[in-house]
């Protein structure tokens, strides 16, 4: 299992991978925006970052920008990601943890995981997991 934190911004996560790249002496990411992931996006979005990680002090920190129709209020823009091998785990955690809270993505297969999910549980803890 692993444990990393993951950033969501409100349209200007490439200005702060630039940023944050910067300051920890780090190469550019790769970039995925909404506009080259399979299926599309509004074409608003289309620009978007969708997914870039940069290794920070020995973690994996992930960042997004949200698309436009999700507000984003600083404070809540980070989310706890958990990665697993074993998927009864996933299932297991996904349905504990997220009872009482908000699911934001069913637990489902998308075009990067097997299974993934997002919610917020009971104590607006926002949580992805794969």
């Amino acid at each position: 299992m692993s444990c990393n934190v993951f950033i969501h911004f409100g349209g200007d996560c490439r200005e702060a991978l630039e940023f944050y790249a910067s300051v920890f002496r780090l190469e550019a990411p790769e970039i995925t925006t909404y506009g080259g992931a399979p299926g599309g996006s509004a074409p608003e979005d289309s620009d978007r970052v969708l997914y870039a990680m940069l290794p920070i002090a020995g973690s994996r920190m992930m960042f997004s920008d949200c698309p436009s129709s999700f507000p984003i209020n600083k404070g809540n823009n980070i989310a706890i990601s958990l990665g697993f091998d074993d998927k009864d785990e996933i299932r297991r955690v996904f349905t504990e943890l997220s009872e009482g809270g908000e699911v934001h993505m069913p637990l489902g297969e998308t075009f990067f995981s097997e299974l993934f999910c997002m919610f917020t549980d009971k104590f607006g803890i926002t949580w992805q997991i794969s």
